[in-house]
């Protein structure tokens, strides 16, 4: 291959790469402009936003939260908020159905009560959110969408309430589990009252969060966020059913009951002022 050879070559091949590398250089500049241009700064605004939450897992209770939180944006990277909100609250199967096969097992006299049983309902909480990472995602070329990710940590008071799956103060039908004043044994909902130990309180509750929030038209925005809840238990051992059955308070309660986490997936609208 002779020099007039190369030399050809040599063009072309610095021909076909000016295009790519000048292409490749103009995404660089416009990625660097759009990540320096914000699509909105938050730094001094005020914001309202909604949300719903659903449980990531759930065992002996499931919980659907519907807030509502108002913050303000300190700087673009940091907030403090405020949230207040209410937990639908339930037992699941896996809890009915403990609580029915304990009923006639005649051989648990004596038994402690089971961990994670607290429901939490009314509740209300402040923090701070910090979010030091902005960026955009390329949906469509001419349509990017501008992110913030942030932790967020906070605390604050919850009511509770927990209904107990063993201690029935008032058995129906032992053989069939029946802890309630149900018309029929197949059908949970003609019973208007049951007879599982309650108990309520007010305590304190921690929050933790990561998520993202999607910029949507400047002021409107998307919120993708897994939270946690946080509560001390609270729960009795050493149980004796004859005490129970007859109305009077047994056993004693636990003395490292733990910490019960209650994880939630939320989905939120957030608008700016």
């Amino acid at each position: 291959m002779n020099a007039r050879t190369l030399s050809v070559i040599a063009s072309l091949a610095i021909s076909l790469a000016a295009p790519v590398a000048a292409a490749q250089e103009d995404e660089q500049v416009l990625d660097n402009v759009v990540v320096r241009n914000r699509l909105f700064e938050p730094g001094g605004q005020l914001e309202l936003s909604l949300g719903v939450g659903l449980p990531v897992q759930t065992h002996l209770t499931a919980h659907y939260f519907l807030n509502a939180g108002v913050a303000y944006n300190l700087f673009d990277t940091f907030a403090i908020e405020a949230r207040a909100g209410y937990a639908a609250s339930r037992h699941t199967g896996l809890a009915r159905s403990i609580s029915e096969s304990f009923l006639n097992r005649e051989d648990k006299q004596i038994t402690d009560e089971l961990e994670d049983l607290w429901e939490m309902n009314v509740h209300g909480v402040a923090g701070v959110r910090w979010a030091p990472i902005y960026g955009k995602l390329s949906l469509v070329s001419d349509l990017p969408a501008h992110f913030q990710a942030y932790v967020w940590a906070g605390g604050g008071l919850g009511s509770f309430q927990r209904n107990s799956v063993i201690q029935c103060t008032r058995v129906v039908d032992r053989e069939l589990g029946i802890c309630d004043d149900r018309s029929a044994p197949d059908d949970r909902g003609s019973a208007n009252e049951n007879y599982w130990a309650k108990e309520t309180r007010v305590a304190p509750v921690v929050s933790a969060a990561v998520g993202f929030r999607f910029f949507v038209l400047g002021k409107h925005g998307v919120r993708l966020e897994l939270r946690d809840w946080v509560f001390r238990d609270a729960y009795r051992v050493n149980l004796r059913r004859e005490d129970w059955e007859a109305g009077r308070e047994s056993g004693e309660p636990a003395s490292s009951p733990g910490f019960t986490h209650l994880v939630q997936f939320d989905l939120g609208y957030t608008f700016s002022f």
